[in-house]
């Protein structure tokens, strides 16, 4: 398992079905999350972002193919003029 920090995320490549976490090696569950950028005053939160969260720290880790949507989907909507903006994943990427 090996993870990489690009723009915030972080991003985890997972080599079988179980996984510990790598901040304290608890176990981890697919769950949904918001994700939260703030970026230039502005914000955009993320609804239902699919992601591995860890059952005892709560560290969690979004799958590369989920970032790399994820990043698109930021990009999209980067040049809104709005302060803050909730943007759903799920209907968005599906």
């Amino acid at each position: 398992m090996s993870q990489i920090l690009r723009n915030g995320l972080t991003i985890l490549r997972q080599g079988g079905d179980k996984m510990d976490c790598v901040m304290c090696k608890g176990l981890m569950e697919a769950k949904t999350i918001n994700h939260i950028v703030d970026k230039d005053g502005h914000i955009t939160i993320v609804k239902n972002v699919p992601a591995l969260v860890c059952k005892q720290c709560g560290e969690n880790f979004i799958d590369n193919s989920v970032a790399i949507k994820l990043e698109e989907l930021l990009n999209k909507y980067s040049n809104s003029n709005v302060e803050v903006l909730i943007v759903n994943y799920i209907e968005k990427v599906a």
